[in-house]
């Protein structure tokens, strides 16, 4: 593995005892080569299973046999060293030339009394060719044309063509002719070339039964061969992580003692896959969990806030710690994981007739069945696909039984706050974070159809801050959706009205009245004078509404009637006539 620190030679140690990860200039060298000339390979691993189920095809086991000599170093050191000599001694047999034009007739290279069978065949069809070309003398003699030669038209072969004004034999069979020539099959051609093409049948049978024999013989190594394979695919896994560690200046993890806590210490962590796709504009975020204190994240935030990259961030950076990478990361501690479980995004099984929100289930259980007080479980917005309430009540009693029964690290994303509410029960152990992110009020240039119904721009931040985010923007992603502007106006009311009676904060019917009437108001924001009309309409409407208990009916009906005369005088000023009553 590469490091970003100065290279020493492989083996020394370093203050702390640990061996260095870090590659001597001619080992790095000689990986890079390494890396180079596996880029060229073909998929040995399916190459080598289709020898072992006998349909690989003469091209496919040339390519995919091992023809560096670094790489049958490299495979002679992680496997057995019989694996390349045999492999080598097999293919000795099989023709380049010909595998490459599938040529399955002359594939095999018959040497030391080898392929008796193949070579008997091989004999009979070159005695039956042999047999043709001779009866070209008997036909220079009988038609006295010493240049006379045989011709092929259109895979049609041995053919004698003559000018139309040749006589020839009763008993030659005419095949096709032009204006000048016409060409002819001899009787005796005809009976050549039908125990020529028998010859040819039998050698092709013989051949592919060879073939099929030398496939087995290939697969009777396919276990070897399968070692030799993941020896390679390891270096070359291996060797793109040492560079990617040393262009990215990961870091070498610290694994505490089984004696000590479970913890997760990740000091600026970076998702490996994004760092590179944004170019190094990554937000980093720190990670605590500890045994002995908190282990339990609960991780809220606006839509698109970055709460699933986070989480998915840490359990990569814990995987590639376990299988002995470096990490991105400033500094990283944790201990040996025994499984990292994960419930994130969603499917379903229409074939076994499970639903979406079934599949969720599915996958809780078993992590809730599987994990341990050394795993690290990753949760992500269980609850979503039933009721509010439903969804709400199971993920709260889901992390309440992690919580107490396991005891594992935990990641909980959710959207719903009262979760947070867990706290209470477990002091100390539970930490509430969210995502943040920065509010504005648009302004009248920035404003939009849709954009209004929002009424504020967020910024996102990208950073774990302590604390619950009450709210998810949710309306932020319709309009990054490009959802009609009415839908959006239309849901920013309904969720104004659901967030009102649901907090409870309009007591009485008064109270209930002038918001709904402020919010409808509110929605008419175009700088129109129509809109400025109907607004002022709205507004004293509103105010005769609002002062019904304040007044006596005579007063509240003459508003009424007010109000109503100025709809009617903006319906006929605004709106064409004939679409109003």
């Amino acid at each position: 593995m590469s490091s970003c620190k100065a290279s020493r030679t492989v083996g020394e140690h370093d203050e702390e005892g640990y061996q260095t990860a870090t590659v001597h200039h001619d080992l790095y060298f000689l990986l890079s080569s390494v890396l180079t000339t596996l880029g060229r390979l073909p998929d040995i691993q399916r190459g080598i299973t289709r020898i072992f189920h006998r349909t690989a095809t003469p091209k496919e086991v040339l390519i995919g046999s091992v023809q560096s000599v670094l790489l049958r170093t490299l495979i002679s050191t992680a496997s057995s060293s019989s694996v390349v000599h045999t492999a080598a001694k097999l293919l000795s047999s099989v023709s380049k030339e010909a595998a490459e034009q599938g040529d399955l007739l002359n594939l095999v290279i018959i040497r030391d009394g080898q392929f008796p069978e193949v070579a008997t065949a091989r004999k009979a069809v070159q005695l039956a060719e042999e047999n043709l070309d001779s009866l070209m003398h008997l036909y220079r003699k009988q038609l006295r044309n010493r240049n006379l030669e045989f011709t092929s038209i259109s895979g049609v072969t041995h053919l004698i063509e003559l000018p139309l004004d040749v006589k020839v034999p009763l008993d030659w069979v005419k095949v096709n002719s032009t204006k000048k020539t016409v060409r002819y099959h001899p009787p005796e051609v005809l009976s050549a070339l039908d125990q020529f093409q028998v010859a040819k049948e039998e050698l092709m049978i013989i051949c592919q039964t060879t073939w099929d024999s030398f496939l087995r013989g290939f697969g009777k190594y396919y276990l070897e061969f399968q070692a030799a394979i993941q020896a390679l695919a390891a270096l070359d896994c291996l060797h793109s992580l040492a560079t990617l560690s040393k262009a990215k200046n990961y870091v070498r993890p610290t694994f505490v003692d089984d004696s000590e806590p479970a913890q997760i210490d990740i000091c600026s962590g970076r998702h490996p896959v994004l760092e590179i796709i944004l170019h190094d504009t990554f937000v980093p975020n720190d990670t605590k969990l500890n045994a002995d204190g908190e282990y339990c994240q609960i991780v809220t935030g606006p839509n698109m806030g970055g709460k699933s990259c986070y989480i998915r961030q840490v359990a990569l950076i814990s995987i590639m710690a376990q299988v002995g990478s470096f990490v991105p990361a400033s500094s990283c501690k944790l201990h040996v994981l025994d499984g990292v479980y994960t419930r994130m995004g969603a499917s379903d099984s229409i074939q076994q007739g499970r639903s979406t929100f079934l599949e969720e289930l599915n996958e809780a259980s078993n992590i809730l069945h599987k994990c341990t007080h050394r795993s690290l479980v990753i949760i992500d917005e269980l609850g979503r696909g039933t009721s509010t309430h439903d969804g709400e009540a199971i993920a709260y009693a889901t992390l309440h039984h992690l919580l107490e029964q396991k005891k594992s690290m935990v990641l909980f994303v959710t959207h719903y706050p009262k979760i947070s509410e867990i706290k209470a029960r477990f002091p100390g152990s539970v930490g509430a974070y969210h995502v943040s992110y920065l509010t504005s009020k648009k302004t009248a240039d920035d404003a939009t159809d849709s954009s209004s119904a929002a009424g504020e721009d967020v910024t996102y931040l990208y950073k774990l801050v302590p604390g619950i985010c009450e709210r998810s923007f949710g309306f932020k992603v319709a309009e990054l959706a490009q959802l009609p502007s009415s839908c959006i106006r239309r849901a920013t009311l309904m969720a104004a009205r659901l967030e009102a009676a649901e907090s409870g904060k309009l007591g009485d019917d008064k109270e209930r009245m002038r918001f709904i009437d402020q919010q409808d108001a509110d929605q008419i924001s175009e700088s129109t004078p129509m809109a400025n009309e109907f607004r002022e309409l709205l507004l004293d409407i509103n105010s005769a509404v609002a002062g019904t208990l304040d007044c006596d009916g005579p007063r509240f009906y003459e508003r009424i009637l007010n109000a109503r005369e100025r709809a009617r005088e903006l319906l006929t000023k605004f709106l064409p006539s004939g679409s109003h009553s």
